[in-house]
């Protein structure tokens, strides 16, 4: 998957997660995060379309699929709807990489204009 298809800027964060697959639980990083997707690594028998549960501690869980797959590293689109908001969390950090989301606290993600960044 190419920079060129990207519509969309990526963020660097270093995020512990749990990508849940069938009955099954991974230990993942999440690396980068977009509007629509995120990059993972994670050691897990995953093929492109799976459908994944990715559960991040402080924010709670994000369903997607598996877009892509290289070795240990593998690319999440998400679904629609609140999902698409984890890209917000990794801004309102206000650290790059992020090493942890941000929670809420002064600002809501769910508030904000995702059209106007």
């Amino acid at each position: 998957m190419g920079d060129e298809r990207r519509s969309d800027d990526r963020l660097d964060v270093i995020w512990k997660a749990t990508m849940v697959v069938d009955d099954n639980s991974y230990d993942c990083e999440v690396c980068d995060v977009s509007l629509a997707g995120t990059l993972v690594k994670v050691d897990a028998p995953l093929e492109q379309g799976m459908e994944v549960l990715l559960q991040i501690k402080e924010l709670g869980d994000f369903a997607g699929s598996v877009a892509w797959k290289a070795g240990e590293k593998c690319g999440l689109t998400l679904h629609l709807g609140p999902d698409m908001l984890l890209k917000k969390y990794a801004e309102l950090s206000g650290e790059y990489p992020s090493t942890r989301p941000a929670l809420s606290g002064d600002r809501d993600p769910l508030d904000l204009d995702l059209d106007n960044d």
